[in-house]
């Protein structure tokens, strides 16, 4: 009898999980691009960038389940190529601050940017979307700095992984 109450509790406490494991699941995507850039337009200067050089960017991100928080890590350099001596050329770096949410297209947050490695917008405002396309495809940075405007990164997705 004991033990039958032992197994039938077993039972019971395993069939509870089971539900719950599959609940948790978590889904996280990855994309890069490897020398693909579309455009970097400038907020301050409100220069537009289309000639990119040694274009790559990095992104991770988790979507947010129950028990598990929205994570998310994105970093974008490239070198811009301007055509006039107000548009000269720049080394650009955009990278997310802190993320306050996320989806399987999107990525919300706080983000920095930096010209030549001068801090130009500090915990901005942003979002990366774009991010569920299909290689081949562009996605998109859009960050509004208070100060300045409108700071645009854009390029190919080159790979990505979804698990």
């Amino acid at each position: 009898m004991k033990n039958r109450i032992i197994v039938t509790l077993f039972a019971l406490i395993l069939a509870g999980l089971l539900p719950a494991a599959a609940f948790a699941q978590v889904f996280t995507h990855s994309v890069w691009t490897n020398g693909h850039g579309n455009q970097i337009d400038d907020a301050d200067n409100g220069c537009s960038y289309t000639t990119l050089k040694k274009f790559n960017m990095a992104t991770s991100w988790t979507e947010k389940t129950p028990g598990y928080p929205a994570q998310a890590h994105f970093r974008g350099v490239s070198m811009a190529y301007g055509w006039t001596h107000f548009c000269n050329n720049h080394y650009y770096e955009f990278s997310l601050n802190n993320s306050t949410g996320t989806t399987i297209d999107d990525i919300t947050g706080y983000w920095d940017v930096y010209r030549d490695g001068v801090l130009m917008c500090s915990a901005c405002d942003g979002t990366a979307y774009g991010l569920s396309a299909p290689t081949g495809n562009i996605y998109k940075l859009v960050i509004n700095d208070p100060i300045s405007g409108t700071w645009y990164y854009s390029g190919y997705i080159d790979q990505r992984k979804d698990f």
